[in-house]
């Protein structure tokens, strides 16, 4: 059942519905997209309709949202729906955002103001600034865009303060920074990585780092009774695999069914600005996190899909519980550095739907609106409790 056409005019009688109906509705509303729009009906609904109501730990599918525009709303593009919705989301215009789960962490070229931000209630949160960050390594550079690469969140800031934030950003070299929630500054990582990140995912108390060489770096950050917080840095996987390193070949982390697997893309590259790179292939593997090893090849997903594209943290759900998100495919976007920052036509083509059973690629969306400033990304759906 859809809501998104409901309003109180077209159903003149919905106020005198009898609240415990409606909860009894509501109840049966699985995914968060409906959820907000049957709320949206009318003032008696969105009173009935509680967010108790709601099962707020139920695994959503991730929204796309859509390049940035120059003006206060935000689109997001549902899969399951095939629809674009728009959001008003002032705090996001002109701002970098990279995605964490549920929240964005937005950056502010020109000031290097820091926040997370969850696009689905406005709610923010202040980070300390980006010269801040770059004070924690000594360094006063200027600011520019796309500074930070890559971060991570160990913790989801709807359902607890216990968290950290990690993040991976560029200042002449590489550099590692966290933040944990009442610091009042970032806390620099004092070890040397040369490479930046190119997916950083936080499972069972760890980060752990990929870099486009294809080492695997493991972070233990202290928890918040440590007076001061230690970060214990170790080298977990170095690749002699000659395809590591290459710039048509890229690198996630994604967490699926209790266990850690490394998903590397491949891609066909030319100079013709009109082509890029294109994905062709995806290889996944499993990471014996103990070992320190790669361990043989995942050939099924079984019931689960994988969502990875540029500063997204990769992510998995189970594809038997929504419609149209199919089983055993990656869904990706574009996540080309160089072309999308770099060249005239800003990159942003190279997405799809790869079948990882016969390899074939699906289209996902026709054009996504492209943006220098924020690209297109994943973000998960949800409610603050």
């Amino acid at each position: 059942m859809s809501y998104y056409y409901l309003s109180c005019k077209a159903t003149a009688n919905c106020a005198e519905l009898p609240d415990d109906l409606i909860a009894h509705i509501a109840n049966h509303v699985k995914v968060i997209e409906d959820f907000i729009a049957f709320r949206a009906v009318c003032t008696s609904w969105q009173i009935a309709a509680t967010k108790d109501n709601f099962d707020m730990f139920s695994t959503q599918v991730p929204l796309l949202m859509l390049g940035a525009k120059d003006d206060d709303f935000q689109e997001f593009y549902s899969l399951s729906k095939k629809k674009v919705s728009r959001i008003f989301l002032p705090e996001a215009r002109g701002r970098e955002c990279f995605p964490l789960g549920e929240w964005l962490c937005t950056m502010e070229d020109n000031t290097g103001e820091l926040n997370l931000l969850h696009p689905f209630s406005r709610t923010q949160i202040q980070l300390p600034s980006l010269e801040d960050l770059m004070a924690s390594k000594g360094l006063r550079e200027k600011l520019f865009l796309s500074c930070i690469e890559k971060v991570a969140l160990s913790a989801n800031p709807s359902i607890t303060s216990d968290y950290v934030l990690m993040i991976n950003y560029h200042a002449g070299s590489n550099h590692l920074a966290f933040w944990q929630s009442g610091d009042l500054h970032w806390t620099y990582i004092n070890k040397e990585i040369p490479d930046a990140a190119m997916s950083i995912n936080y499972y069972k108390g760890h980060f752990y780092y990929v870099t486009c060489e294809g080492e695997l770096w493991s972070f233990e950050v202290a928890g918040p009774n440590t007076p001061k917080p230690i970060v214990e840095p170790r080298l977990l996987y170095w690749p002699e695999d000659g395809i590591f390193g290459q710039c048509s070949v890229q690198f996630d982390i994604v967490e699926l069914s209790d266990a850690l697997l490394f998903v590397t893309r491949y891609a066909d590259y030319t100079d013709d600005p009109e082509a890029g790179h294109k994905t062709f292939k995806f290889k996944v593997l499993e990471l014996d996190v103990i070992k320190g090893e790669l361990k043989e090849e995942v050939k099924t997903l079984g019931d689960s899909a994988i969502f990875v594209g540029l500063n997204s943290g990769a992510c998995s759900v189970d594809s038997s519980k929504f419609t149209r998100i199919k089983p055993n495919h990656i869904y990706f976007i574009d996540d080309w550095f160089q072309k999308l920052y770099f060249t005239e036509d800003v990159g942003g083509k190279d997405k799809g739907v790869y079948n990882l059973e016969n390899g074939k690629i699906e289209s996902m969306y026709p054009e996504l609106p492209l943006s220098r400033i924020c690209q297109p990304t994943w973000v998960m759906p949800s409610l603050i409790m």
